[in-house]
């Protein structure tokens, strides 16, 4: 799961034809269950691109995410982008690997 520290990273992800993005916050138990669940789909399937965003260090950053992907802010957040736009997300305990591979249709 490759990080995302500033616009320029961001802007990089929503130009790839799909990908995964996880926002999360460094201290959070919920976020931490995210991640977890995340890194397990990531290390299953790596060529699908898999980002993260801390949205405590990078608090601005997080808001022009949602603001840009039209998403009310959650944390965490697990969107699944396809050319620039959220086709589909997901927050807190919801976040599995289990619906990833699903929405994915991985098998």
């Amino acid at each position: 799961m490759e990080p995302i520290t500033d616009q320029a990273g961001f802007e990089r992800v929503v130009a790839l034809p799909a990908a995964l993005l996880l926002k999360h916050g460094a201290h959070c138990p919920i976020s931490a269950n995210a991640r977890q669940e995340v890194t397990s789909f990531a290390s299953s399937y790596p060529d699908i691109p898999v980002y993260s965003l801390e949205v405590t260090e990078y608090r601005a950053l997080s808001k022009d995410v949602a603001f840009t992907l039209e998403v009310h802010h959650e944390s965490p957040q697990l969107f699944l982008l396809e050319n620039g736009k959220a086709r589909w997300h997901t927050e807190h305990y919801d976040i599995s690997e289990h619906d990833i591979r699903k929405r994915l249709g991985a098998k």
